[in-house]
């Protein structure tokens, strides 16, 4: 029965990452992975898709590709009880997350340089730089805690997943054919991401664990905390500041 349960878990975590995966692709196929082949001209919100793209969006989505390539084998490893493999391969995982940051940061700000901004509650690129900024932020704090606490193994794998959750995959969910640019049908489908991980603890333990709670809590409250400081003189003046 134990070993049962323990196999549960481990393919909860392993769907996870498939799920995570699979929106990713859904979201960024049609103007990015199969763009020499499906030649999209306009993203779902209405935005023309630029002919050509600069080498840093390229090597800012190779490495969130190779990071979500290494999630699923990860959470493939321990679901087949390889742990240490897991561990050794972690290190690959643990590097990466640097770079992430700071191409995340860098596509960013060229973003706002750009003028990128696809609608929604933001009046101007100034103001929707705080949304990739905020994502970045998401995905860093959650997995550099994971790697913190990678000895407690039920710690680690809810912050592994947030990090996924809160950081990859809005941007994704707004590029995905059907669901954007309808607010409903996009903020559904993050919601039924974020809200599987509370729902599995309480169906399984009778109780949230207080990582699964409180990082959804913040995913969640970070959207509408972005449209209010991104409103602020204080976020114009940072954000101008940030794209000289």
């Amino acid at each position: 029965m134990m070993r049962l349960a323990v196999s549960v878990v481990r393919r909860f975590y392993l769907t996870m990452a498939l799920a995570t995966t699979l929106v990713v692709i859904a979201g960024f196929a049609p103007s990015y992975y199969l763009r020499p082949f499906v030649r999209v001209t306009h993203y779902p919100t209405g935005i023309p898709v630029s002919p050509t793209l600069p080498l840093l969006i390229h090597i800012h989505a190779v490495v969130l590709s190779l990071w979500l390539v290494l999630l699923l084998v990860q959470t493939t490893l321990v679901a087949a009880g390889r742990t240490e493999v897991h561990k050794r391969l972690g290190i690959a995982g643990a590097a990466l997350v640097p770079v992430i940051l700071v191409l995340g940061v860098l596509t960013a700000i060229r973003g706002a340089r750009d003028g990128w901004n696809p609608g929604g509650p933001f009046a101007d690129s100034l103001e929707f730089l705080i949304v990739g900024l905020g994502d970045i932020t998401l995905f860093t704090g959650f997995v550099a805690a994971a790697l913190y606490y990678r000895r407690q193994p039920e710690i680690h794998k809810r912050l592994m997943i947030l990090g996924a959750l809160g950081g990859l995959m809005w941007p994704a969910i707004t590029r995905i054919p059907y669901i954007a640019p309808h607010s409903g049908p996009m903020f559904g489908l993050l919601l039924a991401l974020v809200a599987a991980a509370p729902i599995r603890d309480y169906t399984t333990r009778r109780r949230i664990h207080p990582v699964t709670l409180w990082g959804s809590l913040i995913i969640l409250a970070s959207f509408p905390l972005r449209e209010v400081v991104a409103k602020t003189s204080a976020w114009h003046v940072f954000a101008a500041w940030m794209i000289r």
